[in-house]
């Protein structure tokens, strides 16, 4: 298996790029964060004002790995691959993924934050618009299906034989 970047084409490029973004944002920076005066909850020890995205979305982090994972896998297929079928199947999965992972953030971050954090952070929104850009990647992915040009073989002249005539001897 020889992994080959030329045969990564723009939305393989743009998945994997949002998929990085998505995941270093996810746990570098700070998605929610408490704001205004401090609550009994800010003030308590061990509670934090701030968190990540691993933190604040406990349920949703799981779509958003799984998204990921297959992101990271439809590159590699379509690095190590001259077929098209694994790849493309991957765009699909990856492109469905990405539209439940951004409908899900855009419910989570711009209408209902986790409880008690009531101060989107900075990281939020790139999560957010990461996943929307890997929306983008996904269905360009799949607009591009094929193989790359060095991949193609040109068909060559077969030999034809023809079959003994059954209608005598």
């Amino acid at each position: 298996m020889e992994i080959d970047p030329t045969r990564l084409r723009r939305g393989e490029w743009i998945v994997g790029a949002s998929a990085v973004v998505l995941l270093a944002s996810m746990f570098a920076l700070d998605w929610f964060g408490r704001s205004g005066a401090p609550s009994s909850a800010a003030s308590t020890p061990g509670v934090p004002t701030t968190v990540n995205g691993w933190d604040g979305l406990t349920n949703l982090r799981w779509l958003m790995l799984i998204a990921i994972a297959c992101s990271f896998l439809l590159v590699f297929f379509q690095a190590v691959r001259s077929s098209p079928a694994v790849p493309v199947a991957f765009s699909v999965i990856v492109s469905v993924l990405a539209v439940l992972t951004a409908l899900a953030l855009i419910y989570r971050v711009l209408i209902n934050e986790p409880d008690g954090y009531v101060d989107q952070k900075a990281g939020a929104f790139v999560g957010l618009l990461s996943s929307l850009v890997l929306v983008y990647g996904g269905y360009e992915s799949m607009r591009q299906e094929g193989i790359a040009p060095r991949d193609a073989i040109a068909p060559s002249d077969i030999e034809a034989i023809r079959l003994p005539s059954t209608s005598g001897s």
